[in-house]
């Protein structure tokens, strides 16, 4: 039993042994960032070349996962693809995953990265947060200030009551706009082949 514990102890040490971690840095600065796990990120990627189409691009948003084998990881919730053709036309198609059965991790190259839009768990949380603020303070002043301000027995409108509802409910709309721009996702614009270091761009990079 005790060789049984120590195997498993073992296999765990190894396992945080070989965790991979996937780090930007930046090509002027040489600042770093390691990107957590967990967060919520924006994948804008290539797409092959295609007959009679001028531009195209991939976005892949989802939840970054822990590197494996020299892979990024993504839990794919949202996947949109944008076609220009030679005429004009423009394209859209959008593919949705989160209800998705035995959804995986999706996994490609470093390479294959044009730019990260990222944001952490606690940083999604108060946008999320911000959303709910907006989303209440809106109703609360277009909708319910003006119903509780009507005396329907005597058929009049109580001007105090609205204003009142309607402030309180234009601040808390304030307080969810502010959080909200202030959560954004950051923009990292990866280095491509070709570029030189000296532009301000990020490399991407997976440590053992």
């Amino acid at each position: 039993m005790k060789r049984f514990y120590l195997s498993l102890l073992f296999c765990a040490l190894g396992s945080l042994a070989i965790a991979q971690e996937l780090q930007l840095e930046n090509t002027v600065s040489r600042r770093t960032l390691t990107l957590k796990p967990g967060s919520t990120v924006d994948l804008h990627l290539d797409l092959p070349a295609a007959q009679m189409v001028r531009s195209n691009n991939r976005v892949l948003t989802g939840a970054l996962q822990t590197p494996e084998r020299g892979l990024l990881q993504i839990l794919p919730a949202e996947e949109t693809k944008r076609y220009l053709f030679e005429n004009g036309l423009k394209r859209e198609d959008k593919t949705y995953y989160e209800e998705l059965l035995g959804r995986q991790p999706y996994r490609l190259p470093l390479e294959e990265v044009n730019s990260i839009h990222y944001r952490t768990p606690a940083i999604e949380g108060l946008n999320k947060a911000g959303k709910i603020l907006m989303v209440a303070g809106g109703t609360g002043a277009l909708l319910v200030a003006p119903l509780a301000s009507i005396d329907y027995g005597e058929g009049s409108f109580n001007g105090d009551r609205y204003f009142r509802i309607a402030g309180y409910s234009l601040i808390t709309a304030g307080v969810g706009v502010g959080l909200n721009l202030s959560t954004r996702k950051r923009d990292f614009a990866i280095l491509q082949p070709g570029e030189s270091p000296q532009k301000n761009r990020w490399t991407l990079k997976i440590l053992n």
